[in-house]
């Protein structure tokens, strides 16, 4: 008997381990490959896909979100708790630690709230497959703003400027819809928009109500900072989802030194002193070692602040209280001020006809001001043709196979979570608390979204289209007490985690990495993925991932 020998344990010693094939990883992966830069492996918790992969695949399915079968199971609270608190306080009785910097639930985490079944348990399905999160999500490649850009630079990282970041969002993109000098028309993703002869009669609908209510057309949502109804930027042709492993990493696991391996979780980052020199991973349930001169953390906001803590990399309160000691470096931030965009959704039935399963589910979008400041901070658009059993707790609860949703997305929230382990033990789960609507700003922002949304919904060009909306009526909306009541109890995410590991310069007390990704305190430790924004885009995240990256990918130097 003959056994094929295992490529990886073969390496004594990798030039690069990246963990995490997800957006991120497998754009830095794909680039420090293609670049020469030593051997390169690429680690991914969740399974590869299908090549070739069959257009009926799920993942190939650009019209719904995936959240079955390719993800992360996790469970988050919705608001904050005290729970961080009270682990570090039973370690620490007397305070003889000082300030651990975690933050009080009282304060910078949102906010003590009375804990709610849901609130605590509500399903947090982040992309576990090669291709993270831009396999298993809606496919929107919208971009971050300049003025987001603006906030990047404002926390200590002038290389993150709307003019500094705008030459990557070129070069991963092949838009041809816009030919100029704002977009590329020759990058590895394809970004496509729905012709306006060919929106679906909801959205056509939705379209003219905005224009008639004074939302200008705004033909290119990727122009710039401004109020306007347009089409929605994609990463799909005819249908099909192109994720990041598809435009990004297809190309290159051919090359002779990049090695792909799926099926492995890393638990932790094994240092000597404070230099990186490589990870612990587990496999089939049994622990190894892998060397690597260079790790990159790529697991997301939710997974790299978790595998730093395992690592000894967090604030001090919270490693004393695990157990783990002594620190490699006392970094508070790590895991604190984590980020999700908050959205109600406003369901409703479609007449009989008007919505068909397989088409696309979201063509127009509306980016508007809820009256604060004059800031343009709230997105609306439908989701369209939606089946209903492939949203989390809706299905058979009205008996609607087909539902319209009337989406209302808060871009810029003021509201922080974050995500922490509460056991030492490499298997334990992450505490996700989202903190979502704990800022009351927050709250009085959805609320005026979700009024214009109603206002939309009951035009005759929707109205006539519709049949009975859940939940909402026009006596409710009516009442100001009751729209925030709803807003609060309703609010959901959307599965945007950020923020969690944000980079900044060391004078920062709450940075944790500095504007290249490298981990303050450590060496040869970087991040590369969305937990290193700043303040989360005025978009979905993927995009700005994908341009992070590849941004990141071509400083990193060995």
């Amino acid at each position: 008997m003959t056994t094929t020998p295992d490529p990886v344990a073969a390496v004594r010693e990798w030039e690069y381990v990246i963990v995490g094939a997800g957006s991120a990883g497998a754009v830095t992966a794909a680039r420090l490959a293609a670049r020469d830069s030593g051997n390169v492996l690429l680690l991914e918790a969740g399974c590869d896909q299908p090549c070739p992969r069959d257009r009926a695949h799920p993942l190939a399915d650009a019209g719904r979100l995936v959240l079955a079968g390719y993800n992360w199971d996790y469970r988050a609270n919705l608001r904050t708790s005290s729970r961080l608190e009270d682990l570090v306080r039973d370690a620490d009785p007397a305070g003889a630690l000082g300030r651990t910097g975690e933050p009080d639930a009282t304060g910078a985490a949102g906010g003590r709230t009375a804990a709610r079944a849901l609130w605590e348990r509500f399903p947090y399905q982040l992309g576990k497959v090669v291709g993270g999160g831009s396999a298993v999500n809606g496919a929107i490649a919208l971009r971050g703003l300049p003025r987001d850009f603006a906030a990047w630079e404002a926390y200590g990282n002038p290389d993150w400027s709307w003019e500094r970041v705008l030459p990557f969002y070129k070069d991963i993109e092949n838009d041809t819809d816009f030919p100029g000098h704002l977009h590329g028309d020759s990058g590895p993703l394809p970004i496509r928009r729905t012709p306006h002869d060919q929106v679906h009669e909801l959205d056509a609908a939705f379209w003219q109500e905005c224009n008639r209510q004074g939302v200008a057309d705004l033909p290119d949502l990727n122009a710039g900072d401004g109020a306007g109804v347009g089409p929605i930027p994609g990463n799909s042709v005819d249908g099909e989802r192109v994720d990041a492993a598809t435009a990004f990493l297809a190309g290159a696991r051919d090359l002779p030194n990049l090695r792909l391996r799926t099926g492995v979780r890393v638990t932790r980052v094994l240092f000597e002193k404070n230099r990186a020199i490589g990870v612990e991973a587990e496999t089939d349930g049994r622990l190894t070692t892998i060397r690597a001169r260079h790790v990159v953390l790529s697991a997301g906001a939710v997974g790299t602040p978790v595998i730093l803590q395992r690592s000894g990399v967090g604030g001090a309160g919270l490693l004393r209280a695990l157990g783990i000691t002594p620190a490699v470096v006392d970094l508070p931030g790590v895991g604190r001020d984590l980020v999700d965009h908050p959205s109600v959704v406003i369901w409703s039935q479609p007449a009989d006809g008007v919505c068909t399963p397989g088409l696309p589910w979201r063509q127009v979008a509306a980016r508007m001001s809820s009256g604060f400041d004059d800031d343009v901070d709230i997105q609306v658009g439908l989701l369209n043709n939606v089946e209903s059993h492939t949203i989390p707790g809706f299905a058979d609860r009205l008996g609607w196979p087909l539902v319209v949703g009337a989406s209302v997305m808060l871009m810029r929230p003021r509201s922080r979570g974050r995500v922490f382990l509460d056991s030492a033990d490499p298997y334990a789960a992450p505490v996700i608390e989202l903190g979502l609507g704990t800022d009351p700003e927050d709250v009085e922002r959805l609320c005026h979204g979700v009024r214009r949304a109603w206002s939309f919904l009951r035009s005759d060009g929707l109205a006539s289209r519709l049949t009975r909306t859940q939940f909402w009526s026009d006596r409710m909306v009516a009442s100001d007490g009751v729209v925030r009541s709803g807003v609060r109890h309703i609010m959901n995410p959307g599965w945007h985690a950020a923020g969690s590991c944000r980079m900044g310069p060391e004078t920062d007390p709450w940075a944790v990495a500095d504007q290249e990704g490298r981990v303050h305190g450590t060496e040869n430790l970087r991040i590369a993925d969305a937990s290193l924004f700043p303040t989360i885009p005025s978009a979905p995240t993927n995009l700005t991932t994908l341009m992070l990256a590849e941004k990141l990918a071509r400083s990193t130097k060995e």
